[in-house]
């Protein structure tokens, strides 16, 4: 998964490290790639699943120890770094599968397209209603509310212009949407956020019809059971450096071929499309409609580390958008 390429790196340790994570990746991803594709779980994960991602996460946190870069950093705040770079790698992942579907689908979209995409990866996760999935969008909220602290720190210009929305506001959108689908579940993450209570009340219709919205203009192009699947293959580009362990991790647990097969058989795609792992040479992900292919580039599992340890917090216990649904 492209997120461990920020998470290890040098040293003779990295074969240790990848025998490791070989092992424990494809289940943390399972739980989620077996749901977002309809919007609905195929399975609904249960407190084993989240059991089983909380032990796969301490056993990647316990292989970085190793690396002289994170052993002086205790055995929580590695598991927390890992949750969140893994949560919103998942996140982009999903967001960006939402412009492959507005694209290859022709669904309409009102609005921002970013914000629809943000919309739809939000939605399908909270749709799954684990602990896991609670921490997931939790922590792409998170993410964006840590961007917007370092665009702060080192004076970047906010764009106004910009297709995206201002980091702020695409955290709230996500807090919004979170918090409105269960204003009770999760009192602490509005108030942690201090999410005004009159918002909070109006987030629940918010949530209501961004699922609905996306339900309705999915639901045409559910793949019948009788209906072949559409190809959609992966690839997975070549790294060097501090880059090149993500891409050996990613194959050996084959995280675009898993998205790939859910995919294929909950919707029917009107052509074969790619999933490609690539060193890009900037951090990104992106949809290329002319080309028919999705691409995260492994540069932006490197950022979301270094936005962590960055941006975070000074110690395990003090992040934003910490707590989670119970």
């Amino acid at each position: 998964m492209p997120h461990l390429s920020a998470l290890a790196h040098n040293n003779g340790d990295d074969r240790m490290r990848l025998y490791l994570l070989k092992r424990c990746h494809a289940l943390l991803l399972l739980p989620f790639v077996l749901c977002f594709a309809n919007g609905s779980a195929v399975t609904q994960p249960g407190p084993s699943d989240a059991e089983k991602f909380e032990a796969r996460v301490k056993a990647i946190a316990d292989a970085l120890g190793t690396n002289p870069r994170y052993k002086s950093l205790s055995p929580r705040y590695r598991e927390r770094l890992v949750e969140f770079v893994a949560g919103n790698m998942l996140f982009v992942l999903i967001h960006e599968l939402a412009h492959a579907a507005i694209s290859e689908l022709g669904l309409p979209v009102l609005g921002k397209q970013e914000d629809a995409a943000d919309s739809y990866a939000a939605t399908r996760l909270i749709r799954i209603g684990s602990g896991v999935s609670d921490r997931v969008v939790t922590d792409a909220a998170e993410g964006w509310f840590m961007a917007d602290r370092r665009d702060r720190k080192e004076g970047n210009q906010v764009p106004y212009y910009d297709e995206h929305g201002l980091n702020q506001v695409r955290a709230y959108q996500i807090v919004c949407l979170i918090v409105g689908s269960d204003k009770d579940k999760f009192k602490d993450l509005a108030a942690e956020t201090k999410l005004p209570k009159s918002r909070q009340n109006s987030c629940a219709k918010d949530y209501r019809d961004a699922a609905e919205s996306w339900d309705l203009v999915l639901k045409p192009h559910r793949r019948a059971a009788d209906q072949p699947k559409t190809k959609i293959d992966t690839v997975y580009g070549e790294a060097e450096g501090r880059l090149a362990i993500v891409a050996e991790a990613a194959r050996s647990i084959q995280m675009l071929e898993l998205v790939a097969q859910q995919a294929a058989d909950q919707l029917a795609w009107p052509v074969p499309f790619t999933l490609e792992g690539q060193t890009c040479g900037f951090v990104n992900a992106r949809w290329i409609a002319s080309e028919h292919k999705l691409t995260l580039c492994y540069e932006l599992a490197a950022d979301f580390a270094d936005l962590f340890r960055a941006y975070g917090s000074a110690s395990p216990g003090k992040q934003v958008v910490r707590k989670r649904g119970s």
